[in-house]
């Protein structure tokens, strides 16, 4: 018999994302998307679903991983854990027999899906890559659940919600940082970065041969390394460079500057690059150059610093390529990433909190880029949230924020703060006592229309305070039988009078 000790090799929140999935199936729900960061232990809770719901189901469920290494990985879970015994599908079976869980890649899966047989559900791993078009279309009747870190599509075009119901949004990077499961970070962005609106886009994203070529220059070759020198000396680092013609530029430009340096990408050997991995644990201040083949699952703890030596359209392609300096070891207090193609900004730091529901049922369009709720330390260079007023990595202190309707008023502001309320009152000194008084509303009246299109309570409020301003300095100087004080009086005649004015102006 199974042993059932669920609880012991669950953390409470993997344990509450596990039954919060439950939840939605029972509420019939079908097809979850199940959202854990890098770090969260997303193959023990879904080796721990797959216990669940083989015990109380009699159904097979079939996992599909996207890496080699996942195989084996998701097969000792299984067993260590719940003592499942599973299947794993490889290229060249022919036969497939009965299991109560089936593991394999989707190109493996897909030639021989036929072949498995009693699927009650499905769990797919990195399901954000959306290439599990045919799977989802076979078992129409399974329950399906897409495990990812960050799930926004890579085709803008198709986004998850085309093909799941709901989201369980489980434990974020802050937490696990917090908890000790992940090291925290430092940013920094490229001063001299290259100029992202300049790139040329193609299928949603930069076109990576134009981006190339624009990343090789040599001024920018040459500013990789002199960043690296300046916030990350000696630290083990990883380049995610945009080509490879690139990314040899910049293997040669670190050697040349005197730094262990190598360069791996999708057509070096296996045995190459499993010297190449080798080389890498055991060297420390090792440089890795490489495109775009240790994006996600590369798990080297040692990792001290990640260059970012290139731009992306993609939130969870940024996220992949910073988290994988975030695996903590007992002699790494923090991480450096370095930033050289502006993402930060775009797409906010990695260690971000960030509203998953909400960019799972409202994905980004296509072609177009946000503005992270970041900045940069003019001090220091480090990426920082846009709140911040003191710089937590050097102590820098930011100016006060300018309030949002000082910015939409700025040039009314500019207008009136030059109005000169004496001499209205020294050229309107032969008229009646309160023709200034009233002057000051139709100017101000007259200012605001010309530089505000359009009139709020927002605005008007602050358009009294200034024409309040403006009627203590006429009561403190105005002349006349006896000194006038701005009282509740003048503040009820001039916010009337500046009411009657407006309304001359605005609908």
């Amino acid at each position: 018999m199974k042993p059932l000790f669920l609880f012991m090799v669950l953390r409470e929140y993997q344990e509450k994302l596990c039954l919060h999935i439950a939840q939605k199936l029972a509420q019939g729900k079908r097809k979850i998307v199940a959202q854990l960061a890098t770090g969260g232990g997303k193959t023990i809770s879904f080796a721990a679903i797959s216990n669940r719901y083989t015990l109380k189901s009699g159904k097979s469920i079939l996992i599909l991983v996207h890496r080699k290494e996942l195989l084996q990985q998701t097969r000792r879970t299984l067993y260590n854990a719940f003592k499942i015994n599973c299947q794993i599908i490889i290229a060249g079976m022919k036969h497939v027999p009965p299991a109560p869980v089936y593991v394999g890649m989707v190109e493996s899966v897909s030639r021989r899906i036929d072949r498995i047989n009693n699927v009650g559900m499905v769990i797919i791993d990195e399901c954000h890559i959306a290439n599990f078009n045919k799977i989802h279309e076979h078992f129409p009747d399974a329950y399906f659940i897409g495990f990812t870190a960050t799930p926004q599509a890579a085709s803008k075009e198709k986004p998850l919600n085309l093909y799941y119901d709901d989201i369980v949004c489980g434990i974020d990077i802050p937490e696990l940082i917090g908890m000790g499961s992940l090291c925290p970070n430092q940013t920094f962005a490229a001063k001299d970065a290259v100029n992202r609106s300049a790139l040329k886009m193609k299928g949603g994203e930069f076109d990576t041969g134009l981006m190339g070529i624009e990343f090789s220059k040599q001024q920018h070759v040459n500013n990789t390394v002199t960043i690296y020198k300046e916030k990350a000396e000696s630290t083990k680092a990883i380049v995610f460079n945009s080509t490879i013609d690139h990314s040899l530029k910049v293997t040669d430009a670190f050697i040349n500057a005197g730094y262990d340096c190598r360069h791996f990408d999708g057509e070096t050997e296996s045995k190459e690059r499993s010297e190449v991995l080798a080389w890498f644990e055991s060297t420390p201040g090792a440089i890795l150059c490489n495109v775009g083949i240790a994006t996600t699952g590369f798990d080297e703890p040692t990792i001290e610093t990640v260059i970012v030596n290139r731009s992306t359209m993609s939130m969870p392609l940024w996220l992949q390529m910073t988290g994988r300096g975030s695996r903590p070891t007992d002699l790494k207090i923090q991480f450096t990433i370095i930033d050289m193609g502006g993402n930060a900004i775009t797409h906010g730091d990695w260690c971000d909190s960030r509203d998953w529901e909400n960019i799972f049922f409202n994905p980004p369009k296509k072609g177009k880029e946000g503005v992270a709720p970041v900045k940069n330390c003019p001090k220091c260079d480090s990426i920082v949230a846009a709140s911040t007023m003191v710089c937590k990595f050097c102590g820098h202190l930011f100016p006060p924020p300018v309030p949002k309707i000082e910015e939409e008023l700025a040039e009314f502001i500019m207008v009136t703060k030059n109005m000169d309320v004496l001499q209205m009152i020294e050229q309107n000194r032969h008229r009646k006592e309160y023709y200034s008084f009233f002057q000051i509303a139709q100017t101000l009246a007259a200012e605001i229309r010309f530089t505000v299109p359009q009139m709020n309570q927002e605005r008007f409020e602050y358009a009294l305070l200034t024409y309040y301003e403006k009627a203590k300095i006429w009561c403190a100087n105005t002349t006349g039988e006896k000194r006038r004080t701005f009282n509740q009086w003048h503040k009820d005649l001039a916010k009337k009078t500046l009411i009657e004015q407006l309304q001359k102006h605005y609908k």
